[in-house]
């Protein structure tokens, strides 16, 4: 392996750590915008809703975009775009001008997921491409636990949503520069996408029911953390540095698993796996919502972090080793149907909670992670294997 690839490897590693960072943060910040802003349950739903409809939207776009001027100036208007957004935001001081950000900042981090992503698969030789995306779920592990825990402590000492927002705006900036002056291996070329291409796609069951996962995946791991905080903080009585160290100890069972995951995908059957944590992700987000004991709440965290550890990476690989055509818009297209998932589904659990309580809201995740462990039992005997699409 070259250096060249080595280092650009290590910065898609960074960029997904970034990504995660963005991303997990509004759930230790909702209490604060939350108090800020004046906003009730529903609406702090709808703030994470909004976040991700920039994702879905922006990152369907940067498919077909990546697939016609190159992935790297995609990830690089991403970039400029996400710093912008996240600098902005300090400045906010209506609902409205609020929900317009983070649409912005929801669509950045949701191009760099994505195309950070696809970018790896192109650098990459087509057998290491599975290890390597899944490893690289690790790296966005470790920024997701690690934001929210030092989050929760500046919170706890009295340092505002705004500072910690405009800090984060000056680490994407450096990541930037660092993007730009990166010297890449030269990549595969990648033809353009053509309309018949997104019109086969658009026709090919396998690939719809991929999309589907990974809108029940992300919909319920993003409402599952995102009311996390909330939800320990209003239903068991957590302390703020307590419901945000929640937060990162999902992350922490999640990151350690996904390691784990990484080396035994090399061996095991990638969709029997997927059943299986899909199934023990639905079972653990049942009992979650009916756990009253505090110390075994901590428990059903940590289970939970295992049970979703390898889900989103091992949905992505196994769409990706049959679809190697069009990479930008295939992997664009799964994470944004994720996106629309990691759109409606806090929301509606937002949304629910108001009438019966946020118990009673994880009833989404529980069902839909059921869901994805079903889907992946009938693939095989509902459509015929197609490959290169």
């Amino acid at each position: 392996m070259t250096n060249n690839k080595k280092r650009s490897i290590r910065l898609c590693y960074a960029l997904n750590f970034a990504s995660a960072v963005c991303l997990t943060i509004i759930s230790p910040s909702l209490p604060r915008l939350a108090q800020d802003f004046k906003l009730g349950l529903g609406e702090m739903g709808l703030l994470l809703t909004i976040q991700f409809i920039g994702f879905t939207v922006f990152t369907f776009c940067s498919g077909i975009m990546a697939d016609r001027i190159g992935k790297r100036k995609t990830i690089l208007f991403a970039m400029i775009m996400l710093t912008a957004a996240v600098i902005i935001l300090t400045f906010s001081t209506h609902f409205a001008a609020l929900c317009a950000i983070l649409m912005f900042l929801g669509g950045g981090f949701g191009i760099i997921e994505t195309m950070s992503n696809a970018l790896l698969s192109d650098i990459c030789d087509e057998g290491e491409a599975v290890y390597q995306i899944n490893l690289m779920q690790v790296f966005y592990g470790v920024g997701a636990f690690i934001g929210p825990i030092l989050i929760g402590i500046a919170y706890s000492n009295n340092v505002s949503w705004r500072a910690v927002y405009m800090v984060l705006g000056f680490f994407l900036a450096a990541l930037t520069l660092w993007f730009v002056v990166n010297k890449f291996p030269r990549l595969p070329f990648a033809e353009k996408i053509k309309f018949v291409d997104i019109k086969n796609l658009a026709g090919d069951k396998k690939f719809l029911l991929i999309c589907l996962c990974m809108f029940l995946y992300t919909g319920s791991e993003v409402g599952s953390w995102g009311w996390l905080s909330e939800f320990v903080e209003s239903a068991m009585r957590f302390t703020v540095i307590e419901s945000a160290a929640a937060v990162s100890v999902f992350w922490i069972a999640m990151t350690i698993s996904r390691f784990v995951v990484a080396k035994l995908l090399r061996k095991a059957d990638l969709r029997k796996f997927i059943m299986a944590l899909a199934l023990a992700a639905g079972i653990v987000s049942a009992i979650m919502g009916v756990a009253e004991n505090k110390a075994f709440v901590w428990i059903v965290i940590v289970l939970l972090g295992v049970a979703c550890s390898g889900l989103w990476g091992m949905i992505v690989s196994y769409g990706a080793e049959i679809y190697r055509k069009n990479t930008g818009t295939v992997f664009a297209v799964f994470v944004a149907s994720g996106g629309i998932g990691a759109a409606a589904v806090p929301g509606a659990m937002g949304f629910t909670a108001e009438h019966i309580g946020l118990r009673g809201s994880l009833i989404f995740p529980a069902v839909f992670f059921a869901s994805i462990a079903a889907v992946f039992i009938l693939i095989p005997k509902l459509i015929p294997k197609r490959e290169n699409i």
